[in-house]
């Protein structure tokens, strides 16, 4: 996901309640309108955690192609 257009994620995203063990719990999926694959979510707490892995690891992309970037402007000059 290193490639600037991975900077823009899209999904699907669906919402719904399902009972378990008597109590109603929030059911997620997501899926992916780039490539079609779809995460599926037994609560919120997990769909929050996916996308905050999916922010977290683009973020950490752009930092490393940063990085590199400058490395190799620094290898040129010298």
């Amino acid at each position: 996901m290193s490639d600037e257009s991975d900077a823009y994620q899209t999904y699907l995203l669906r919402l719904w309640r399902a009972r378990c063990g008597g109590q109603w719990q929030w059911r997620a999926s997501l899926e992916s309108r780039h490539t079609g694959e779809r995460h599926l979510f037994a609560g919120l707490g997990q769909l929050f955690a996916f996308l905050g892995e999916r922010c977290e690891g683009e973020a950490e992309n752009l930092r490393r192609d940063e990085a590199e970037q400058v490395g190799h402007g620094d290898a040129e000059m010298g």
